[in-house]
């Protein structure tokens, strides 16, 4: 993993100058004690399993797309419209990023403020791209169109589906409020991609020669996200590549590290620079939880039986 020596000291920098994420309520004379740290959002759709985590403090934020709220129960749009909506109220007034199912630009457009609407709160989640992939006739730029058009509608957005750190750029270039790179698929990919005869991350980054002249070339990512440490990291490195650029460039998008894999991760992420990290909630249900801990709680209460009364 990254350590706290290789991470420049503008990023610290960056995450002082941003905005407070923890408030704290008016009347209190108690002033939240974490004011700057990082958000820490649910990736869910269940209310069920946001109620605790709201309750505890843990979370401050919350991400959802159609897949999670079809796990959650939604049989239809209109009902899974109606559970985000109940979503968006409950965490008021802290982000809910919502995910749009039309592919064409206008009809996006028209999703989105849809769902806008449902409070102050609501963040639009946009793929970046893979416009083409799913449907030839499709503008590859789509993603980048939306963004900045919902910019203009003065709708917060948040670029999903980020592997590399020029998607990110241009992504903050079109107006996304976060940009979320996907750590653990980086990984999952050069697992099932990589060509065992080859230097590892060789699925995302490999020059047979200094002219590119081969055709097994690949440049998907910089050398320093692929290659430069295990395939496991891969996604952390990412986070800190593009941490650095957006400090480099005074950057205020916000990085929101997701696909998350373990619970190693969290602090990983933490150091490297990301602000927002969205954490799948039965993930989130264990951070209290350490071997340890459990040790030292079985210790306590067998020790307090003897001040029983």
């Amino acid at each position: 993993m990254l350590k706290p020596d290789q991470i420049p000291a503008h990023i610290g920098a960056r995450r002082q100058s941003m905005p407070i994420n923890n408030l704290t309520d008016k009347g209190k004379s108690l002033k939240h004690p974490a004011a700057k740290a990082p958000k820490i959002f649910a990736d869910t759709g269940t209310i069920e399993e946001i109620h605790p985590l709201r309750e505890a403090g843990i979370i401050n934020g919350v991400t959802t797309n159609p897949t999670l709220m079809k796990r959650a129960g939604a049989t239809s749009w209109q009902m899974a419209k109606e559970m985000m909506q109940e979503i968006v109220t409950l965490m008021a007034p802290y982000p809910v990023s919502l995910e749009l199912t039309e592919l064409q630009a206008e009809k996006m457009i028209s999703q989105a403020e849809e769902l806008a609407a449902y409070g102050d709160n609501v963040v639009i989640k946009v793929p970046v791209g893979g416009y083409g992939a799913v449907d030839s006739t499709l503008d590859r730029h789509t993603g980048l169109k939306v963004l900045h058009a919902l910019w203009r509608r003065d709708i917060q957005t948040n670029a999903t589906l980020i592997f590399n750190s020029t998607q990110a750029l241009f992504a903050a270039q079109a107006g996304a409020s976060y940009v979320s790179p996907f750590l653990g698929r980086l990984a999952d990919y050069m697992y099932k991609h990589d060509r065992v005869e080859m230097p590892a991350g060789n699925a995302l980054y490999y020059l047979e020669d200094h002219k590119g002249g081969k055709e097994n070339s690949r440049t998907d990512n910089t050398p320093y996200v692929a290659t430069s440490g295990a395939r496991m990291d891969a996604g952390v490195r990412l986070i800190h590549e593009i941490a650095v650029i957006f400090a480099n460039y005074d950057v205020t998008t916000e990085v929101l590290a997701a696909s998350f894999r373990n619970g190693v991760q969290i602090p990983e992420c933490l150091l490297c620079g990301a602000d927002i990290l969205t954490i799948p909630a039965p993930l989130l249900m264990g951070v209290a939880d350490h071997p340890l801990t459990d040790e030292g709680m079985r210790s306590f209460v067998e020790d307090s039986k003897a001040f029983a009364s």
